[in-house]
């Protein structure tokens, strides 16, 4: 194959690289969209927190009917056939009326009640905590998002120089000022750049569609997001994240608050170890008492003889151990995961601190001069493509680094349940 044909290949396939890329954003609508912007929406929009919502006001029924009261029974007993006289429903021979009402004792009306109150405050705690973790994810996803594009730019700009470097090349190709290998060799490097900015495009989309999930959007917004930058840096001392996160986590609330719903359902249960009394006045009775007309007064509760709830009971009271197992597993992880996430952002913020200010200028004077001195031939073609690698490289793990760190100040955050670092 001769290397007029390979050029001719490589420029092809190039082109249809370039055109996969740039044809998919074509029907979108870009939005900017910054970090404090997008959490605003995911509070309002997001549909898990909505239904969440809707958690809550189906525990405060469930309450508001903890706290109605047993509906009385009426009876109406007639005469429907008699023998003496031959006749059908006759409630003139005998009828009897009588009302009932139901009583619970030893406290179950109370205790269901209160029950049903901490269920509501135990949702109330849910929806904090499933808020809490989508927001975590929304950081992570949001950071992620930016740090891509970051490398789209880094990727467009680097290929910008190749397709000029190139286009250099050819022109010195065809009055024979280069060999034609020269130009292969750059458009070889130009499509594994160009084949790793597909990847990122496509990585790019994959996370977009999952912010847009979490936002609520529709696939047709392209969200374009904007630097995000700490206000303040400054992180409290470890004891005080510790107390900051026991008064802020509602998953570690929840666990608390478990223990209380266990304590009191042990109270319900022995409660309901005693019988409800249901109590009846009967007004009228006609014919078929010994009185006629007949007034009285019914009691009828059923005899705690092999029923005794016993079984619930027992049942409760270990509900309560469990849940105080679960507590102090819960405080454990509680103090793990702040010092791993404290641990973190210190070494990631220390690292990032090698990417100082003077350090990024040298590197993108470097590049610059890479790409003079390669136009003068001042540099052999492999030393120009090992400074671009090298280039390459830098920005890409200075992108990344950044987005540990974001990623680190989201983790603290989540861990400790409140906004430590905004």
């Amino acid at each position: 194959m001769s290397k007029k044909l390979i050029v001719v290949i490589l420029s092809f396939t190039i082109y249809n690289l370039q055109f996969t890329i740039q044809g998919q954003d074509t029907l979108k609508t870009t939005v900017p969209l910054s970090y404090e912007e997008a959490k605003a929406i995911l509070l309002k929009e997001n549909l898990t927190i909505l239904a969440s919502h809707y958690d809550i006001n189906i525990a405060e029924a469930q309450a508001m009917q903890a706290k109605a009261w047993n509906n009385p029974y009426l009876h109406w007993n007639q005469d429907m056939y008699s023998i003496e006289r031959d006749e059908y429903f006759n409630w003139r021979n005998q009828f009897l009326i009588q009302v009932d009402q139901t009583f619970s004792i030893a406290g179950k009306y109370t205790n269901t009640v209160k029950l049903a109150k901490v269920n509501v405050e135990i949702n109330k705690l849910m929806m904090l905590d499933v808020m809490r973790s989508l927001l975590v994810d929304l950081g992570n996803n949001y950071n992620l998002l930016f740090a891509l594009q970051q490398k789209e730019i880094i990727y467009t700009d680097v290929l910008e120089r190749f397709k000029k470097i190139i286009a250099a090349s050819e022109k010195q190709l065809e009055v024979g000022a280069i060999a034609g290998n020269e130009v292969t060799r750059l458009k070889s490097e130009q499509i594994a750049l160009q084949t790793e900015a597909l990847q990122n495009v496509n990585e790019i989309a994959e996370v977009m569609g999952n912010l847009r999930v979490l936002l609520n959007m529709k696939p047709e917004i392209n969200i374009q997001t904007v630097e995000y930058k700490p206000i303040s840096e400054t992180t409290p001392m470890m004891s005080e994240l510790y107390s900051i996160s026991a008064e802020n986590r509602p998953d570690f609330k929840l666990a608390n608050k478990n223990i209380i719903y266990q304590e009191r359902n042990l109270k319900l249960q022995k409660s309901m170890a005693y019988p409800d009394v249901n109590v009846g006045y009967q007004p009228k009775d006609k014919g078929s008492n010994y009185v006629r007309p007949y007034e009285g007064l019914v009691v009828e509760f059923p005899l705690a003889l092999f029923n005794r709830n016993t079984g619930n009971i027992r049942a409760a009271e270990n509900e309560i151990k469990k849940a105080e197992v679960e507590m102090k597993q819960q405080e454990n992880m509680l103090l793990n995961e702040v010092n791993a996430s404290y641990i973190k952002l210190i070494n990631t913020k220390n690292c990032l601190k090698n990417y100082n200010e003077t350090f990024l200028n040298n590197m993108e004077q470097l590049n610059n001069n890479a790409n003079l001195n390669y136009n003068k031939k001042n540099i052999s073609l492999l030393e120009y493509i090992d400074l671009q690698r090298i280039y390459i490289q830098n920005k890409m793990q200075y992108n990344e680094l950044k987005n540990q760190y974001l990623n680190a100040i989201n983790l603290l955050n989540f861990s400790v349940g409140k906004e430590v670092i905004k």
